[in-house]
């Protein structure tokens, strides 16, 4: 009898060993990665001997080949089954470089996900189906950091800074992706819960640092070879691991919408379907445009000045004739008489 236990037990211990090997996804679905595999395992445990009735028959455990299939790196452009995290969300910060990013690609700041916004409070939703890996502010342990995390967690536990670190839903997508939801309020799941595409996981929020309420979304594969550097002085001040698994673009992967400029650009294909843009009336009259400053003018013509009307002289009085005196008659002498 011991001896069939023993062999039993040998049987389940090479089982898990399997199990928790990576690069695996379970035959109903649920994928698991190395350090998630107790994750799926959970639900899933056989019950013990004292748990089962002597008329109820033991089914015997799958074994691991049955469970398990081996699992290849999907590239961005084929993958399938997303939905936006957000209702009708606006990208307030795409994936690439900006000086706001805290990861370095040749040499340039970049923001390693997609930022998007609607309102505090709003509901977060599963982009895709899979098994909920992390929901808390205990995460980094699944976002794919490359090196080591103790001394991490040594300066956190040391500075008692766990509580300023951001609300964070991880889950494990089962096409060999990892989706990162950051930033929430409150999450409504727990690790080892499967979920479907828009379930609900969490609420929007700006836990962590961050200047407003949205959702931080990110997207990598524990397959991939490549990795983005850490802000190096990040890195030494919080002894963060210098790198983490490069991430791609979730715009790549999320349903396509044509009010987002970004996407336009990034599937061209796509967009070439999208309505042309309605022209609006400008809100203002054009002002006419201004001359340039350098260059030869066009003169442009004076506009004629109307002439003032000229005044009419008064008339110039006339003087009145000055009066010529008339000399007196010279009286003639009488003629004297003849004698």
């Amino acid at each position: 009898m011991w001896a069939a236990a023993f062999a039993v037990g040998l049987a389940a211990a090479a089982a898990a060993a399997l199990l928790l090997g990576p690069g695996l996804v379970a035959n109903s679905q649920v994928p698991v990665s190395a350090d998630a595999a107790w994750v799926a395992l959970a639900p899933s445990q056989s019950p013990s001997p004292t748990d089962a009735s002597p008329s109820t028959p033991v089914t015997p455990s799958p074994t691991a080949q049955e469970l398990m299939t081996p699992m290849t790196l999907v590239s961005p452009q084929d993958l399938t089954g997303y939905v936006w995290p957000l209702d009708d969300a606006r990208v307030t910060l795409p994936f690439g470089p900006t000086v706001w990013g805290e990861a370095v690609v040749n040499g340039q700041k970049f923001h390693d996900g997609l930022d998007m916004s609607t309102a505090c409070g709003d509901r977060v939703h599963a982009a895709h189906d899979g098994v909920v890996l992390a929901a808390g502010r205990h995460f980094d342990d699944f976002v794919g950091w490359d090196g080591d995390l103790t001394p991490y967690y040594n300066w956190l536990d040391q500075h008692r800074y766990w509580n300023s670190l951001p609300i964070v839903i991880v889950i494990d997508d089962g096409d060999g992706y990892r989706s990162i939801y950051a930033h929430e309020s409150r999450v409504t799941v727990q690790p080892g819960q499967i979920v479907k595409a828009g379930d609900l996981i969490g609420y929007e929020g700006q836990t962590g640092n961050a200047t407003g309420c949205h959702v931080h979304f990110g997207l990598y594969s524990l397959l991939e070879t490549r990795t983005f550097a850490l802000d190096p002085a990040i890195v030494q001040r919080d002894h963060m691991p210098a790198a983490e698994f490069a991430r791609v673009d979730p715009l790549l992967v999320l349903p396509f919408r044509c009010e987002i400029e970004e996407m336009v650009a990034l599937r061209p294909s796509e967009a070439s379907s999208c309505p042309l843009p309605t022209k609006r009336p400008p809100a203002k009259p054009t002002p006419t445009k201004k001359p340039a400053a350098s260059g030869t003018a066009t003169p442009t013509a004076a506009p004629t000045p109307t002439p003032a009307p000229t005044p009419t002289p008064a008339p110039t009085p006339t003087p009145a004739p000055t009066p010529t005196p008339t000399p007196a008659p010279t009286p003639t002498p009488e003629a004297t008489p003849a004698a």
